[in-house]
């Protein structure tokens, strides 16, 4: 049986068309791995973020960093930055060091089963201490605590507020179920006038600031302030 010319020619044809569709696909598929490796920029949680804190305010208090991981393994909710569309959501549920943030895990107000109580007329204000700073361990939720502020040249330590209410310590609040639900501890949340709110915020910026725990019977006077040159009560 003999094959002509034509069949020959329609061969080479349909073999050059097999290999172009065969480069082509395997030059999308590079591609699309390629796209998958290009690293992408994201927030992680660089400590333990209790639910009801704005995320705005998780990144003045340290509690954020970017990282970079690739396209591939970052989900399509993680978010890549804190900017005015996002900067006043809250935390739904308490994010854990380590983790990404996502924006499914934010919303306009905190999930009601773990939401803190904030009293009428008050703000709740969100501040970072270390162990010395927040009394070792002893704070808890509905601990009343003073509260002292020292100048950032440390010529001048201050009463700020001779007397507030602890709402929470980490992600447990006086409204907590679950006081499994820790956080971390290095967040305490005060319950302050609007105004003292304005003054607490300041303070975290231009001083440090250290608790006292209070007793019921404890009186502390407004507004003291003690230099260096009276250390020693002279």
């Amino acid at each position: 049986m003999k094959i002509s010319k034509y069949s020959y020619l329609i061969a080479i044809v349909l073999a050059v068309l097999a290999g172009v569709a065969v480069y082509a696909y395997q030059s999308s598929a590079d591609s699309r791995a390629l796209a998958g490796k290009q690293p992408v920029t994201v927030l992680m949680a660089k400590a333990d973020i209790p639910a009801g804190v704005k995320l705005q305010d998780a990144l003045a208090q340290g509690a954020l960093k970017l990282e970079n991981f690739p396209a591939g393994t970052v989900p399509a909710e993680a978010l890549g930055n804190v900017d005015s569309t996002n900067g006043q959501l809250v935390v739904n549920h308490a994010i854990a060091a380590g983790q990404l943030v996502l924006s499914t895990e934010l919303g306009d107000t905190a999930a009601a089963t773990t939401q803190i109580q904030v009293p009428n007329g008050m703000v709740a204000v969100s501040v970072n201490a270390d162990d010395p700073s927040r009394v070792a361990n002893f704070l808890v939720p509905g601990s009343k605590v003073v509260l002292y502020w020292t100048a950032g040249d440390n010529k001048l330590s201050h009463v700020l507020f001779p007397s507030a209410d602890v709402l929470a310590v980490g992600a447990v609040s006086t409204a907590s179920t679950n006081t499994g639900q820790s956080g971390s501890a290095n967040l305490i949340t005060l319950s302050l006038p609007p105004a003292d709110a304005q003054r607490l915020v300041l303070a975290t910026r231009t001083g440090s600031l250290y608790f006292g725990l209070l007793s019921d019977s404890t009186v502390i006077s407004s507004g003291s302030s003690i230099t260096p040159d009276k250390l020693l009560g002279n």
